[in-house]
């Protein structure tokens, strides 16, 4: 009898070795479009249209280094972290120390027109935004020295 127990634990063993990672789970079947070349950031559209009057979700996956410049939405968005740390500023500069981390697990709302920037300042993440279209990226300019 205690054969067919080790044999299960065995096997369960070996497939807990064997199931990736949470960022590749969260990244696999999913087609993402690079933010700009050289940014270290990408993202997918996963349901609705940001050019629709109507609710929208954007999956975005962030590099370690990567890099979203300072930039505005017409709309308001909730962003929920879905894997790693994400490092999120709230400025029209980007600041690699300015930035807030925010872990796995929280969510925070960019409100409409406030200029942000995000930065994968400690490793990759994956983080998902939703909204009410139409929508937009607008590049925020920075103010002259």
């Amino acid at each position: 009898m205690r054969r067919p127990i080790f044999a299960l634990a065995a096997l369960l063993a070996a497939g807990c070795t064997t199931l990736p990672a949470a960022s590749t789970a969260w990244t696999s079947g999913v087609n993402f479009t690079s933010m700009g070349a050289g940014t270290g950031a990408f993202s997918a559209i996963l349901d609705g249209s940001t050019s629709a009057a109507a609710p929208y979700t954007i999956r975005v996956h962030m590099t370690k280094g990567g890099k979203i410049m300072p930039h505005t939405h017409p709309d308001s968005r909730v962003v929920t972290v879905v894997d790693g740390e994400l490092c999120y500023g709230f400025a029209a500069v980007f600041d690699e120390d300015g930035c807030k981390l925010y872990p796995e697990g929280s969510y925070f709302v960019v409100p409409a027109n406030a200029p942000h920037y995000g930065f994968g300042k400690t490793g990759d993440s994956v983080y998902q935004e939703s909204g009410v279209g139409p929508s937009g990226f607008v590049p925020v300019t920075a103010p002259a020295q």
